[in-house]
């Protein structure tokens, strides 16, 4: 049995419990994300229009700094893995915490959670990943690494499949938060004892002067600068396309995200408007639609004194009871959909990471597998200039979740691989921390600026939507162009290689 688990996971047998506790401890801590994220954006949309959510999306990288900033203050003083425990403990009673902020904090409590929900995982993943880095040499990594990583893959399937399960139950749905912090507490769990395994090493220094492969170092960083990092990333074409496509595929996200909780909010919420009040949606059809719907964007002091109005002028029954029973089933459906939509996200990145990547790679060639998400994000931005019911849009979710987190992340790292060390070590994290943020950032300055515009312009807001569509669809043009080149000269140096013999 030692042997088959040894066969399937590429560790030694002296390294196989390290191994299945680092997999473990990923599998749950995304377990437990994936329980609170589609919790997190189903309570906004239960609270808010989803046309608040960019100006929401505005303070996530500020918060995101902040919380790091405080984390590596205390990193400086104390030792690392017990800072990364208490962190743990910390985020874990903050769960528990919300199961009765949300219940009771109205939509402040909603604001915070959401906040809080975007921004905690930013630390607790990479603090987990830092401490399995640590626990084995980049040897171990080229054998074992695959199969942690799919730790998170399974992980994030079974979340989605936990929150579903709890989102449709009207007793255990009120808990979810705090099956999350169950969750968490494995993951603590699996990493100490991951982490009571670690044997001391000798660290390496990665020597200043390694060469890359010809063509990706032309231009070198000025040395000493405090921008001399920023000005290499500029000057090399290779790592710049690399750095243009994470920020194109961040700002290309997030509008999906915009996009796609616009329609799922108002198709949910229409479908539940016709079953919680069917005697008004016979008689008064479209208006009363609009009614219910636009009651989250008013202050929580003028929605009773609405409701009873409303209520005695068109007869009905219990109204405010009723809404709040609308609000509640409507809140759990969508809770439900983001869901699903996880769910079938990890499903198709397995099958992607353990069928179609290594044929791609093989046979295709980077130019084609840096192609496919860019290619499939045009036909995603062009199918939402079109009506979609909510089907259509989770498969949307789904196929463009699957390729980026899995596909696409994969590429990413090969393409990485090609580089030298100053962008392995000081390029990549420009790449990946402040060039992904401006994507985001991006996405939601332009859908403020394009509702704003068609607004003051006397339009409405889905003409604001579809002059954004425009925006994204010219994004990912660019994304295209910048990371083919990428492919190409990749492709290009591995035949080189190949025909020397290397």
């Amino acid at each position: 049995m030692i042997q088959f688990f040894c066969a399937v996971t590429g560790a030694k047998e002296e390294e196989l419990r390290q191994v299945l506790y680092s997999f473990s401890a990923l599998f749950f801590l995304l377990l437990s994300y994936y329980v609170i994220k589609p919790l997190r954006n189903s309570q906004f949309l239960s609270d808010f229009n989803p046309n608040y959510l960019p100006v929401l999306m505005l303070g996530v990288p500020l918060i995101s700094f902040v919380v790091t900033k405080i984390f590596n203050f205390f990193g400086d003083r104390m030792d690392k893995f017990k800072l990364i425990i208490r962190t743990y403990l910390l985020l874990m009673v903050m769960k528990v915490a919300f199961t009765w902020i949300l219940q009771y904090g109205g939509k402040p409590g909603t604001v915070v959670f959401y906040l809080w929900g975007s921004v905690y995982f930013l630390l607790a993943l990479p603090t987990l990943w830092g401490c399995i880095n640590d626990f084995f040499v980049p040897e171990q990594g080229e054998r074992v690494f695959g199969f942690v990583q799919l730790g998170a893959t399974l992980g994030g399937i079974a979340g989605s499949i936990v929150s579903g399960f709890i989102s449709r139950s009207e007793r255990l749905a009120p808990y979810a938060t705090i099956f999350s912090a169950v969750g968490m507490g494995f993951a603590l769990v699996f990493l100490i004892l991951a982490a009571s395994l670690r044997k001391p090493r000798v660290e390496q220094l990665v020597p200043a002067t390694a060469e890359g492969p010809v063509g990706f170092a032309k231009a070198a960083p000025a040395k000493g600068s405090f921008w001399g990092d920023v000005i290499g990333l500029v000057r090399i074409r290779y790592v710049r396309s690399i750095a243009i496509m994470v920020a194109c595929l961040a700002c290309f996200t997030t509008s999906l995200d915009f996009l796609s909780q616009t329609v799922i909010d108002r198709r949910l919420a229409h479908k539940q408007y016709e079953e919680t009040f069917p005697e008004v949606a016979s008689k008064l059809g479209e208006e009363g639609y609009q009614f219910f719907y636009s009651l989250k964007s008013r202050p929580a002091a003028e929605i009773d004194p609405a409701l009873n109005e409303f209520g005695l002028k068109h007869d009905v029954h219990e109204c405010r009871e009723r809404y709040q029973e609308y609000k509640k089933d409507l809140k759990n459906k969508t809770n439900a959909v983001f869901s699903d939509v996880s769910m079938f996200q990890g499903f198709l990145g397995l099958f992607l990471l353990i069928v179609v990547a290594r044929l791609i790679f093989a046979h295709l060639g980077m130019k084609v597998a840096v192609s496919i998400l860019p290619a499939f994000a045009l036909i995603a931005v062009v199918a939402f200039a079109f009506p979609l019911e909510i089907l259509a849009v989770e498969v949307l979710l789904a196929f463009s979740g699957s390729f980026n987190y899995a596909l696409n992340n994969a590429t990413k790292e090969i393409l990485y691989s090609a580089t030298t060390e100053e962008t392995k070590f000081k390029h990549k994290p420009l790449i990946e921390g402040p060039f992904m943020r401006l994507g985001d950032q991006s996405a939601s300055i332009m859908k403020l600026l394009t509702t704003a515009g068609a607004l003051a312009l006397g339009w409405n807001a889905d003409t604001g939507d579809r002059i954004f569509l425009v925006f994204t669809f010219s994004l990912v043009l660019i994304w295209w162009q910048a990371i083919v080149y990428a492919g190409k000269e990749y492709d290009k140096n591995r035949a080189a290689e190949r025909a020397s013999g290397n």
